[in-house]
Parts: C-alpha cells; sequence; structure tokens
C-alpha cells in the first residue's frame, strides 16, 4: 500500500514559530497547574498497589504519615496488612467492560443490508486488518483500566503507516547464478489507538471530559524520548515531509531557553524494591556503550509534545486556506522547539485524542471513580485487620515492667520465642525477689475479638458501593435457586455496571468506530487481505466501500450485531416461514437468500460455497425439474373447488 499523509503539512517563517512555542508553552503551564488532579491519581495508584514505604514502616507511620494502628507492634516487627479492596472493585469493573467491548472477534463487526453484504465483508477484513495491525485489544484494555481507576481515560487515533519488507527477486535473475534476493521496503497505512499516560496527557479543562474531541481547544500528550529514540522519530517527520529543525530538536535540552523546566511528570513510586523509572538525564549512552561522548548537555533528555488545537492560522501567522476559520492543528514540539506543523482533516470535526469518563454527573472531574470511592473502605478494613494482629502480638508478648540493673533489655527483648533470660549475679541480695524486679502489665484483648468481621463488614460495604456481587466475581453463592430466579438476580446485579458500559459507548467507542471506519474511506487504498476468520482472500475496493457506506452499522460488544441486525428476529421469522404452508409458499423462494445473510450477520462467511449446483448437461439441455408444470388438479385439495352441497 502507498504511504498515506493525509492533512497539509507546512514549514512555518521562524516568527510563526515563535508564536507557536509560546502557545504551547501557555498550555504547558496550565497543565502544570493542574495539580490537583494528579495528586488525586496519585492517591488512587498508591491504595491500588497497596504501597507503604519502608521509611514510614520504619517511622511506625501509614502511608498518610500518621502514627496509627497499623504499624507494626512488638518485637516480631511484621507489616502491616491492606486487604484488597481497591484493586478488587478496579479489576473486577475493568474485566466486566472487557469482556462487553473486547471479548468478541472480529473486534468492530459490520452490518449491511444484503445486497450490500459483499461489501460489509470487505470493510470488516481492513477493519479487523488494522485492529491486529495497531494492538486494538491492548491499547483498549490500558484505557478501560484507567478509566475506571481515575475516571477518565485517553487514547490516541491517528492515521498512520509502517515500513514493511518484502523479499523480491533480483534484477540479474537469471543472469547471474545464484542471484541475491532484494529486500524491498514499502509502507502500509492503518488507523493507529494509542493508549495515553494520564499523568502526561494535556486536555482543555473548561470542558467534560467525554467532550474534550468535540468541543476542547486543545488535547495532547507528553512522552520522553532518548537521543536514539529521537533521531528515528525525526527521521520519519522528514520521510513524510512533515518535519523541519532537526538539528535545533537534537541540541536542545531541558532547562534552557527555549525550555525552561521539566513538564513531563514521572510515574509514582508503589514499590520498595524496584524504582518507577530510571531519569532518562543520568544516561549518555554513548559513553556506556564505549563510544566518543558527544559535547552536548541532555544527550538522552527529550520531552516531545504532541499537541492538537483548534486554532485559526492568521493569529500564527499560518500560510493555509481559509486562514479566518477555525480549523485543527498538530504542532510537536521537542524541548520547546517546533518540529512539525501539520493541519488535520478529522471525521466530524472531532480532535484525535478522544476521552472517556465511565461515571459521569454533571460534575466534571470532581465525580469519583471507582477506585477513589473505594479508598475509605480500604482503609477502614486495613485498621481493623491490623488492630486484630496487634492485639494478638500484645497477648503472645505483653509490656512489663522490670529493673534494667538486674535484667539486661537485649535478653528479655530477644526475638526468640522460648528465650532463657539470665539475671545478673548478686542481683537479688537483700531478700529481693523477681516479682519486685519484673512485673507484668495486664493485656485486656476484650473488644478487639469482633474487629476481622467488623472488617469484612466494611468490605461489603465498598461491593454495595460498586455493585459488583461475589458471583460476579466468579465466587460460589450458595443457596437453593431456580434458572430463572438466577438469571433474574444476575440481570439485576448487571444493572449497575451496564451504566458506565453505556456511557462510554456513546462517549467513547461510537465516535472512535466513526473515526476509524472515515478514516479507512478518506485515506486507505485498494488491497488484497485474507479474512481472518474464514481464511479467504478479500479484495478490498474501498470506491465499492464508499458508494454503500451509509449503508454500514459498526458494531461492537455493547451493541454486536444481533442488536444492530435484529438477528434473532430474522431466526423466529424463518422458523415461521417453515411452520406454515401460506407463508412458506410466499417466502419460501426467499429463505436461501435470508439464511445466506443471516449466517454472514452471525460471522459465517462464504455459506455460498456449500449451496448444492445443478449438474451441467441439466443447465444446458434446459432440465426442469419433474414436478415443475404439473396441472393444479395435482397438488390441490381434493375438497378445493367442489361445489357447495345443497
Amino acid at each position: 500500500m502507498a504511504k498515506a499523509n493525509p492533512g497539509t503539512s507546512i514549514i512555518p517563517t521562524k516568527e510563526a514559530q515563535e508564536l507557536i512555542r509560546q502557545y504551547c508553552l501557555r498550555v504547558l503551564e496550565d497543565h502544570q497547574k493542574f495539580s490537583d488532579y494528579h495528586t488525586k491519581m496519585l492517591a488512587i495508584d498508591i491504595a491500588y498497589a497497596r504501597y507503604v514505604s519502608n521509611a514510614d514502616l520504619a517511622q511506625g507511620l501509614d502511608e498518610t504519615g500518621r502514627d496509627a494502628a497499623t504499624t507494626p507492634v512488638g518485637v516480631f516487627g511484621m507489616d502491616s496488612i491492606t486487604p484488597p479492596v481497591v484493586i478488587a472493585q478496579v479489576d473486577s469493573a475493568v474485566a466486566y467492560l472487557a469482556d462487553v467491548y473486547l471479548s468478541g472477534y472480529p473486534l468492530f463487526p459490520v452490518v449491511s443490508t444484503p445486497a450490500n453484504k459483499d461489501k460489509a465483508e470487505q470493510l470488516e477484513t481492513i477493519t479487523d486488518d488494522h485492529a491486529t495491525i495497531g494492538g486494538y485489544p491492548r491499547q483498549l484494555l490500558m484505557f478501560l483500566r484507567n478509566a475506571v481507576k481515575y475516571n477518565a481515560g485517553a487514547v490516541e487515533v491517528e492515521w498512520q503507516s509502517i515500513k514493511e519488507y518484502t523479499v523480491g527477486d533480483s534484477p540479474l535473475m537469471g543472469i547471474i547464478e545464484d542471484a541475491p534476493k532484494v529486500i524491498n521496503k514499502q509502507y502500509r497505512s492503518y488507523t493507529a489507538i494509542t493508549n495515553l499516560d494520564m499523568y502526561n496527557t494535556i486536555w482543555d479543562k473548561t470542558v467534560a471530559p467525554g467532550d474534550v474531541a468535540k468541543e476542547a481547544d486543545f488535547a495532547g500528550y507528553i512522552q520522553l524520548m532518548s537521543r536514539t529514540k529521537l533521531k528515528r522519530f525525526m527521521q520519519r517527520l522528514n520521510e513524510d515531509k512533515e518535519g523541519f529543525n532537526t538539528k535545533e530538536a537534537l541540541a536542545s535540552t531541558v532547562g534552557m531557553a527555549p525550555y525552561p523546566t521539566r513538564f513531563y511528570k514521572m510515574p509514582p513510586k508503589i514499590s520498595n524494591y524496584i524504582t518507577a523509572r530510571l531519569p532518562l538525564d543520568q544516561i549518555n549512552w554513548f559513553e556506556y556503550l564505549g563510544g566518543k561522548s558527544e559535547r552536548m548537555a541532555g544527550i538522552a533528555n527529550y520531552e516531545v509534545l504532541r499537541l492538537y488545537a483548534r486554532i485559526t492560522p492568521d493569529s500564527f501567522q499560518l500560510t493555509a486556506p481559509e486562514p479566518k476559520t477555525p480549523q485543527i492543528w498538530r504542532f510537536i514540539l521537542v524541548n520547546g522547539v517546533p518540529v512539525s506543523a501539520k493541519r488535520i482533516t478529522s471525521a466530524y470535526d472531532y480532535l484525535p485524542i478522544l476521552m472517556g469518563q465511565p461515571i459521569e454527573d454533571g460534575l466534571g472531574f470532581q465525580t469519583q471513580s471507582i477506585g477513589e470511592a473505594a479508598i475509605p473502605f480500604q482503609q477502614a478494613a486495613k485498621t481493623l485487620v491490623n488492630i486484630r494482629f496487634n492485639a494478638a502480638r500484645r497477648a503472645v508478648s505483653d509490656r512489663a515492667i522490670y529493673d534494667a540493673t538486674v535484667i539486661n533489655p537485649a535478653d528479655i527483648n530477644a526475638p526468640v520465642p522460648a528465650a532463657k533470660i539470665p539475671i545478673r549475679p548478686n542481683s537479688l541480695q537483700g531478700n529481693r525477689t523477681l516479682a519486685e524486679v519484673y512485673h507484668q502489665i495486664p493485656f485486656d484483648m476484650r473488644g478487639t475479638e469482633t474487629t476481622i468481621s467488623d472488617a469484612m463488614s466494611i468490605v461489603n460495604f465498598g461491593k454495595e458501593l460498586s455493585g459488583m456481587n461475589d458471583p460476579q466475581r466468579g465466587k460460589f453463592q450458595p443457596g437453593n435457586k431456580s434458572v430463572k430466579e438466577w438469571t433474574d438476580t444476575m440481570g439485576g446485579a448487571d444493572a449497575r455496571l451496564r451504566l458506565p458500559a453505556l456511557t462510554l459507548e456513546y462517549q467513547f467507542f461510537t465516535p472512535l468506530k466513526s473515526l476509524i471506519i472515515l478514516n479507512i474511506l478518506q485515506y486507505a487504498s485498494d488491497q488484497t487481505l485474507i479474512n481472518q476468520k474464514s481464511g479467504k482472500e478479500v479484495n478490498v475496493s474501498i470506491e465499492d466501500i464508499r458508494q454503500s457506506a451509509l449503508s454500514f452499522k459498526i458494531a461492537d460488544g455493547y451493541t454486536p450485531k444481533s442488536k444492530l441486525a435484529s438477528t434473532e428476529a430474522i431466526t423466529s421469522f424463518t422458523q415461521m416461514i417453515l411452520q406454515n404452508q401460506l407463508l412458506t409458499k410466499m417466502y419460501g423462494p426467499l429463505l436461501p437468500g435470508m439464511i445466506s445473510h443471516l449466517a454472514q450477520l452471525m460471522g459465517i462467511h462464504g455459506l455460498e460455497e456449500y449451496a448444492p449446483q445443478q449438474p451441467p448437461n441439466m443447465q444446458q439441455q434446459g432440465v426442469t425439474d419433474p414436478n415443475e408444470g404439473t396441472e393444479p388438479n395435482d397438488t390441490q385439495d381434493p375438497a378445493e373447488g367442489t361445489e357447495p352441497l345443497g
């Protein structure tokens, strides 16, 4: 396939580049000020990982920095226990949404009228091919986890092309014996879906997350690149004739003009064993590999900003058609150095950054996510569980008052369960007894016996909050129920979970499907692909697909083909035809076509290949069916057509 290059890319003047740089830096500064939301995500990630730092444990502090009943007590020094409430709620909700949206195959089936079923198969095949190349399920699964954890997730939807290498015959074949094969390079284009790191995702905060693509003035993200990755990135931009300022970008660094500070936010620390990520500015790959050290700062430290913005080109002194009309442009900056400016032609005039907010109540970013709402229940359950553990430790290692001149503190505090404690020689002179040098402080465990059951009650409150019961988690629930009672009960349990699925369907997946299909209609070219389901070759004609585009409906897990095409109704109608003699006479000849279309809707392709064919000699000689053309009296009812009696 030829390399696709949608949109219009230009090289701005120096004045225009300065305006672009200033605009992007103001957007970055606004992103940096939005620290409340980053703090919220940090708290959710720490609770999700049940992380408590070693330093806090050593100081007897919990994750909030305060003294708590969950700290280790006594000589045993075991870590506190955090019940997995947040991760259980989040992963259960993610599993439900993944089962709805990502478990079907193909990921986005195509429904059409019977007349266009072959064209629908072409569109479905190329869409499935793009999903395989782009790894759609993996990217969408990460998006769903972000959406459930933070109540906001984002992906970039962009038409891209990748290099493909094929082996061909050498022109010297036949002239030179054993002529070497030739490696041919070509480009293959597809719609790429990329999940975005929410800590480094930038968007217009004046609109709700679900309206970012439709209404926001800007959206984008920051990513770190090493020097090698940046060189590859710039080479690709230059090959597509979209890049400029390559030398300036490679020579730039963070902390110097025109990029005064670091805007990239490092991932949170959630492990006492592995650091979040090694800072790139500590690595000099040229020295590490034994090569020459390049004399420049920031050798492996590049912050790349990709920003989609609605602008009027005349405000930035950009040369473009309709300069006073708001348009979508993509700006790419490396450490504050503009390296690309390109106008984007997007479906429905949407920004190519789609965001989803599963729980939407009109309160914007204040709305709690499933992960955030579960944090108080996890903290309460953690406190109750560890109160019980601490009480047990007190029971086996109780407090006491002793005379240090008689008993060595190291001996009495020894962690050995059956320690023999010596006393100092001549320490009991003067008629002193052991009871006088050691006195145990009585400990009463009353009031702590029910803390474990209380903690389980708190956990159950969290289940009520999320609407996720035990059977939905795969846990057996005792009790005798009929099949109908069980189905009705689980149907009611799924009702709560269908709410975020319904929100994401029309907030995120419907625009996503539209962008994917319209990208294919705009930029794809004719090609021959293998249908992964049927295994046969499909000749994709983009012009044929364009002519019937309005008759296609794109399904997904929430709105499957059975809903869009009413396959259950077609099946029932087919059975009615077979069971009724009058309907069989009227619609019987249509049954083969109906069954073929129904099979295509259900994912069975090539059913027509199994249709019985007449022998060639019968087709040539015009031999008809023996029953065809018989007299009406041969088949009519004997009572039909007789005169009425009397």
